[in-house]
């Protein structure tokens, strides 16, 4: 009993990320990315959102965000160029660069998640006032299971 529920809660946990990547993500991103004046693409406001908890070094961005070394680099080199971010020296190695976002770069991702609040609540304002209390439920529901399973999981 117990293993056909876990390989459904498999099944319907893995058919989730796809769907808000083709129903959500691609049309909500563009529409958020029209309203930034920098040009930006996803990855870098992926970059910023991470940078958003502090300084980090540049393969911990790319192992979050599952990005290779060599993307990495391009991006944080267009980042640094729009002045969005900036590399810092760490403190207790001289060798290693950590990136930091600016001012100018916490400035352009508060707009953006603004503007990415602002076009979710536009998309799902066809929803009932039950629809969008149930769907919010469930989705703190997933966020607390996710941050529950990643406690308990081995590394």
């Amino acid at each position: 009993m117990r293993s056909d529920v876990l390989g459904r809660v498999a099944v319907d946990l893995l058919s989730v990320p796809p769907l808000i990547f083709r129903l959500l993500r691609r049309s909500l991103i563009k529409t958020s990315l029209a309203d930034i004046e920098a040009d930006i693409k996803f990855p870098h406001l992926e970059i910023m959102t991470v940078l958003k908890e502090g300084t980090l070094h540049v393969a911990e961005i790319g192992e979050r965000l599952q990005i290779a070394k060599a993307q990495m680099t391009h991006l944080i080199d267009k980042l640094v160029e729009l002045e969005l971010v900036e590399r810092q020296m760490c403190v207790t190695d001289r060798r290693t660069l950590n990136i930091a976002l600016t001012g100018k770069g916490r400035t352009i991702l508060e707009e953006h998640e603004n503007a990415l609040i602002i076009t979710v609540s536009d998309n799902m304002s066809s929803l009932s006032d039950a629809e969008l209390e149930a769907l919010s439920n469930s989705l703190r529901n997933l966020r607390d299971y996710l941050f529950k399973v990643q406690k308990i999981s081995p590394k």
